[in-house]
């Protein structure tokens, strides 16, 4: 298994003790799917599963399609942009 937490990963946040689905990760941090949103370091969470390609491009997906304007959202659609001109 990858080590490389990403969008769609499913991981344990230790000082929770809470299963998440990660929405996205900007630097030593990462993003849930859910309410309330938050951010939390990486260095606190394990990486349970790992998503298939097609788990995080339909994760991605649907943030991009989220209707707030929230750091979740604006990370979907730099990534798929970013997906598409490779």
């Amino acid at each position: 298994m990858d080590g490389a937490i990403d969008t769609g990963d499913y991981v344990h946040h230790g000082p929770s003790n809470e299963d998440w689905v990660v929405a996205c990760v900007d630097g030593e941090y990462l993003s849930w799917c859910g309410w309330p949103e938050g951010e939390a370091r990486l260095s606190d969470c394990t990486l349970i599963r790992k998503a298939t390609q097609e788990e995080r491009q339909k994760l991605l997906e649907q943030l991009a399609a989220m209707p707030s304007d929230c750091h979740r959202r604006r990370h979907a659609l730099v990534t798929l942009e970013e997906e598409k001109v490779k």
